[in-house]
């Protein structure tokens, strides 16, 4: 299952989530813990002037998939990252009747 093609700013950059904790020795030495095997993104995709089918396709895949993973192919990097949503969409009216949409995903 593939996130559907939508307008999209080029804001919406992955940012890694925190995945080392460093604690410190008591002579100061470093030392660094791993959460995860590999490094992980968070994903704030901002979607500005989404037409009312676009934003119908949105609800009907956050609908569909608001439990699943499902791929999405990040306009900024040019990268597949397997995902889930982290929260609903947030939608804000435009003019007429077009509208902005945020949506947080989470590389799983």
């Amino acid at each position: 299952m593939e996130y559907p093609v939508l307008p999209t700013s080029f804001k919406s950059d992955p940012s890694p989530i925190k995945s080392l904790e460093i604690d410190r020795a008591e002579d100061g030495t470093a030392r660094v813990r791993s959460f995860f095997a590999a490094d992980k993104s968070q994903i704030k995709i901002d979607h500005p002037w989404l037409s009312v089918a676009q934003k119908s396709t949105l609800d009907a895949f956050y609908a569909a998939n608001r439990l699943l993973s499902f791929d999405y192919l990040s306009p900024t990097d040019n990268i597949t990252r397997e995902c889930v949503f982290a929260a609903p969409p947030k939608y804000e009216r435009k003019y007429g009747e077009f509208w902005s949409a945020e949506v947080q995903l989470e590389e799983v």
